[in-house]
């Protein structure tokens, strides 16, 4: 598979016209599908190859997995890998619809990541199938440990990491044909951040040193893992996590009880107090 980035495209639809041959357009993209709020606005990215489709991320609910199954068949191309990121399940529960619904699929995770979930997924999936809106199929699949480089089409991508996020384990891929990173849970976008698993000093400075790790790497296209209508997929996601980390961590040193806590959260993050990712950030400080 031949993939091109801006400069080699600009490069070849110059070079076609001046042979007075018509211009090609690019056999491949990279597409990205959205989530709805019960999905948490996860970001699932779709890498289009000449025959084939590598998915990054699988979704959470039955909707928003079946929204991307759609728009994986559109393309008129054979899904031939799903790779999970992390073990947070808004990220691969969406497998029991893709595996519903395409056929000799491999799903594959980092080593450290497929691991923990072939201990815990399945129970996982079962926990969750019947509520936060997911209905899916009754076939939830593993991901494989990956073995060598993350590939499409002879086309080789690199898994970066794992590097601390949202959770200890996360793994962002590099897309440089496209000139493109996705971040996954390392970067946010526009919305509110998980923040029930950054409550100590080691796991603050984790995704602080991963955001540094980020920003440093030169890609110009950065899709975080969750994002809200009307962003960029850019560095202004690095800069809003980073934010959300300082307004968090102000929040706790301000807090003594629950209440205060709720209270900095809103005040200081904008967080609604009852909404589910503040719930859980609360639950993980002062559990009722």
């Amino acid at each position: 598979m031949f993939l091109l980035n801006r400069r080699t495209f600009l490069q070849t639809t110059a070079a076609g016209a001046a042979l007075g041959l018509p211009a090609q357009a690019a056999p491949s993209s990279v597409d990205v599908f959205t989530a709805s709020p019960m999905g948490a606005f996860v970001d699932s990215v779709v890498v289009v190859g000449d025959e084939a489709a590598l998915v990054i991320d699988a979704q959470l609910t039955q909707a928003d997995a079946t929204q991307l199954a759609d728009q994986i068949a559109a393309t008129g191309r054979r899904l031939e890998t799903v790779f999970i990121t992390h073990i947070h399940p808004d990220h691969l529960m969406g497998i029991a619809v893709l595996n519903q619904r395409f056929s000799s699929v491999n799903y594959l995770a980092h080593p450290a990541i497929a691991e923990i979930l072939a201990q815990m997924g399945n129970g996982m999936f079962e926990n969750l199938k019947g509520n936060l809106g997911y209905a899916g199929g009754d076939s939830w699949v593993p991901p494989a440990p990956l073995d060598g480089p993350l590939e499409l089409e002879g086309e080789a991508f690199e898994v970066l990491g794992p590097l601390h996020g949202d959770t200890p384990l996360i793994t962002p891929v590099s897309l440089p044909q496209f000139d493109t990173l996705v971040a996954s849970d390392i970067v946010y976008n526009g919305v509110d951040l998980w923040l029930a698993e950054t409550v100590t000093d080691e796991a603050f400075a984790g995704w602080r040193s991963a955001l540094d790790t980020l920003e440093a790497r030169p890609e110009g296209t950065i899709i975080p893992g969750h994002k809200g209508a009307g962003t960029v997929d850019d560095r202004s996601g690095i800069t809003h996590t980073r934010a959300t980390l300082d307004g968090w961590e102000e929040a706790l040193a301000s807090a003594s009880d629950r209440a205060s806590l709720a209270q900095a959260m809103q005040e200081i993050l904008g967080m609604d107090p009852q909404s589910f990712f503040a719930q859980n950030a609360l639950n993980a400080v002062y559990p009722e």
